[in-house]
């Protein structure tokens, strides 16, 4: 298979062999839910047969867009699952109830595509886990970032061409820009805010970005230390209300080494330290320096060269269209439960590193993957 059938082969076939229409409920309509509503309505041979929602103006909103397809309106997400004609389920609820959920779809004998994380605790993700064990269908994670293109063809030469060698050292970061001190609070839910609920900005957001380390580095960590709190507008002690500033140091089983910082305290104006998200991975033959749309390589002893051509960082990823694919040809998605599992728990792993004060084993989670 060539570079470019590998890349978009997915999305092809999905357009080539629609075959029959697959009937599509949606448990979770709010802001991210509302997104991939939209991502649905684009897809092939699908339909949006259910919308559930406890929101009365989300479930509103959600049948009106998808007024084309005349969906059922629900409040309760077990009706959604009694639905002998739903085949798949799209998961987009608040963080702690993805894992409940997503077991019970696949319980039920539904596909599951499940926002990330698929769960906050170490409990949740073993629930789902077990459930996937057992199911004769599939979830997919909503760590879109597997799909983007640019990314995927960087990794594979990295992996399977060896460009660098052996990966030894990966340092990668997700900075912001603090809010102006006048500007008025940015408009999420509640729960959002509610680390019992979103599992904390380790675990809610920048399990994308530690699940793009763990599949650069092809493992889990075997040990977590890391410190973070609420710095703005006055230092708050981890585990109270969300984290704006962390960083974990992650020792893997294979040998290699991540460092991982994510802070909401980066200066417009500073910009000798790069602001915004990108990794950069040392080997035996060099570094690598990637972002979600380019990537170059660094020689130890040669001039740096592009590792992507124009189409390639042009290409949007396609994770809602190789769910459906994937749902055709029975075939395991790029993110299936092993990357769901292994991100969130990864992303747990540096939380409790945080929290506790101390340096945390992969081991005390109590999860076999």
């Amino acid at each position: 298979m060539n570079r470019r059938s590998f890349l978009y082969g997915s999305a092809a076939a999905l357009a080539a062999a629609p075959g029959e229409e697959i009937r599509t409920a949606m448990i979770g309509v709010g802001n991210r839910g509302n997104g991939l509503l939209g991502q649905v309505l684009t897809q092939t041979g699908v339909k949006v047969a259910a919308v559930c929602d406890t929101d009365p103006q989300a479930r509103d909103r959600a049948a009106s867009r998808a007024a084309r397809d005349n969906p059922k309106v629900l409040t309760d997400y077990r009706e959604v699952l009694n639905l002998k004609d739903v085949e798949a389920v799209v998961v987009a609820t608040p963080c702690d109830l993805h894992a409940e959920m997503a077991a019970a779809a696949l319980d039920a004998g539904k596909y599951v595509y499940c926002e990330k994380p698929v769960g906050i605790t170490p409990e949740q993700v073993d629930r789902v886990l077990r459930a996937a064990r057992k199911a004769k269908t599939f979830l997919q994670i909503g760590q879109q970032l597997r799909y983007f293109p640019g990314l995927r063809d960087a990794l594979r030469q990295i992996h399977q061409e060896g460009i660098l060698g052996q990966v030894f050292v990966v340092k990668a970061q997700r900075h912001s820009t603090p809010p102006r001190p006048d500007a008025a609070l940015r408009d999420r839910p509640a729960w959002y805010d509610d680390v019992r609920r979103s599992g904390d900005l380790i675990v809610e957001n920048a399990v994308h970005n530690i699940d793009v380390c763990n599949w650069i580095i092809q493992g889990h960590p075997k040990s977590a230390y890391g410190h973070g709190k609420k710095y703005l507008p006055k230092p708050i002690p981890a585990g109270t209300v969300m984290m704006d500033g962390f960083s974990v140091a992650y020792q893997y089983d294979n040998g290699s080494y991540l460092d991982y910082t994510q802070l909401y305290l980066h200066p417009s104006a500073l910009k000798a330290l790069a602001n915004g998200q990108w990794y950069v991975i040392f080997g035996e033959k060099g570094a690598v320096h990637l972002t979600h749309e380019d990537a170059v390589f660094y020689p130890n002893h040669a001039e740096p060269r592009p590792m992507l051509t124009p189409d390639l960082k042009a290409a949007r990823e396609n994770a809602m269209a190789d769910f459906y694919a994937c749902i055709r040809e029975k075939r395991t998605p790029f993110a299936d439960i092993r990357v769901a599992a292994i991100a969130a728990l990864t992303a747990i792993l540096g939380r409790e590193a945080i929290y506790r004060g101390r340096s945390v084993e992969w081991k005390e989670l109590g999860v076999t993957v």
